[in-house]
């Protein structure tokens, strides 16, 4: 399909949520003004979010391969796979994988193995002996992924450094070959690849979707533009820049914060929008609802670094930046601003209001099924992406409450809690439902009502 229609359709969608919101500006009165403009605001803002993801994956089409290959060793290249008491079929598999890719130089691979467990310890270590790899165990395993990372950065002699998840299995070998290319360079300090993660399932896809979505859509454009990224794995340091950085920062997001250390040091990254390695699936609700938590913590923490150095990049740059820092915070509270619009609406019986706000609820729905079948094929898994979106609302609340008091916790009593509170939040819409026979806020309450039944359905 063409870019420009799929652009088109998508506006004229949205189009109907900003149509609704300004004719409720036109015959709102009194205080009711200033809602009615607060509803035509998040009409406009959406709609520009909307069309911004409908233009990410026009672009992303005609973005180039972003191959530089290296046909002669261009350094010594280490190969880093971090685990945590791994699935060990799956960390061999990985290793096994690994061992295949070609690269005309010098290849080291090293497991950093931050398992706590000696028995676990001893089996990691068998399984590395048997394959012929490095491993490097830490007793005491402090600052994570990051942690692992610094400390094989501290040991190796290689002049690169590769990452891969212990349950990535690299399904391209030209891996090395067609990326380190990038490193003639100088001022090249990392390279970035698509990521996807494995699963059949339409929850898995969907989860997949979702989190793909920013790593092979958004970035490889925003890298081009001059805001690179690296995203966790499937990527390659130059260590000496690493070590210009200070290394891999103390942070719950360590893959985003390096790559902000890179970028004030006046490196920059590449991004080949080529998938080499799957990851396992993201298989429960749980994990996924982790994962945001952890990542708005982490992006929160980071505020003041932001605020402190993006002011001398030129604009663009400093737009890309800021929806980096803040796009997730804003999303959260449009959509709580939204459903309060609901409520209000609902609870007072203005026509317009909840007129608008099912405008807003069915131009998000339609927008987000319409892109899904164009990027993944399936009107099915776009639903479920849909539903995810609106789970994670609590999640992300109380992440971000959580950074800024400093207590960062992402296991399973955050998840039951957020859980419980959208429950909650879920019942109370529909009992305004039952009073007042708004559809705006039944649809409220099933959104919220999308996190705990996830997370009973994907355990």
């Amino acid at each position: 399909m063409q870019g420009k229609l799929i652009v088109a359709i998508v506006f004229l969608i949205s189009l109907a949520m900003v149509a609704a919101s300004g004719i409720w500006v036109l015959e709102a009165s009194g205080n009711w003004i200033y809602l009615a403009a607060a509803s035509l605001l998040i009409a406009l803002f959406s709609l520009f979010f909307n069309v911004s993801g409908a233009v990410y994956i026009t672009e992303a089409e005609r973005v180039d391969k972003g191959i530089s290959e290296a046909k002669e060793g261009l350094g010594k290249v280490v190969v880093g796979v971090p685990t945590c008491s791994p699935e060990l079929k799956t960390l061999r598999e990985s290793i096994r994988s690994i061992k295949k890719m070609e690269y005309a130089g010098e290849m080291e691979i090293v497991v950093l193995d931050d398992t706590e467990d000696g028995e676990y310890t001893r089996r990691v270590r068998e399984v590395c002996r048997e394959e012929g790899v490095g491993l490097l165990h830490r007793k005491a395993p402090k600052g994570g992924k990051g942690g692992a990372l610094n400390n094989l950065l501290q040991k190796t002699d290689g002049d690169f450094l590769a990452i891969f998840d212990y349950d990535e299995i690299v399904g391209n070998t030209l891996f090395l070959e067609e990326g380190m290319g990038h490193f003639r360079d100088g001022k090249v300090a990392f390279v970035q690849t698509n990521k996807e993660c494995g699963g059949k399932g339409i929850f898995e896809r969907a989860a997949n979707y979702t989190n793909a979505a920013f790593v092979n859509l958004i970035q490889p454009i925003n890298t081009k533009k001059g805001v690179a990224l690296f995203t966790g794995s499937c990527g390659i340091f130059r260590t000496s820049a690493l070590k210009d950085a200070g290394g891999f920062p103390d942070s719950v997001i360590e893959d985003v914060a390096v790559s902000l250390k890179l970028k004030w040091k006046g490196w920059k990254g590449k991004h080949i929008p080529r998938v080499y390695a799957v990851g396992g699936p993201v298989s429960s609700f749980q994990r996924f609802s982790e994962q945001h938590m952890r990542y708005i913590a982490g992006v929160t923490a980071l505020l003041p670094e932001y605020a402190r150095n993006i002011w001398k990049y030129p604009l663009e740059q400093q737009m890309i930046m800021l929806v980096h820092a803040l796009g997730l915070h804003y999303v959260g509270l449009v959509q709580l601003a939204a459903c309060a619009i609901a409520v209000l609406s609902a609870v007072h019986g203005v026509y317009w209001g909840q007129a608008a706000s099912l405008a807003y609820l069915a131009s998000t729905l339609l927008s987000l099924l319409f892109l899904s079948k164009v990027y993944v094929g399936s009107l099915r898994v776009g639903v479920v992406a849909y539903l995810l979106n609106y789970s994670i609302i609590v999640p992300r609340i109380l992440a971000t409450i959580s950074s800024v008091f400093g207590k960062m916790r992402f296991g399973a009593p955050s998840a039951a809690l957020a859980s419980f509170l959208q429950l909650l939040l879920s019942i109370a819409l529909f009992a305004v439902f039952w009073e007042s026979g708004c559809l705006a806020t039944a649809w409220w309450g099933l959104l919220f009502l999308s996190n705990p039944l996830l997370l009973l359905a994907k355990r």
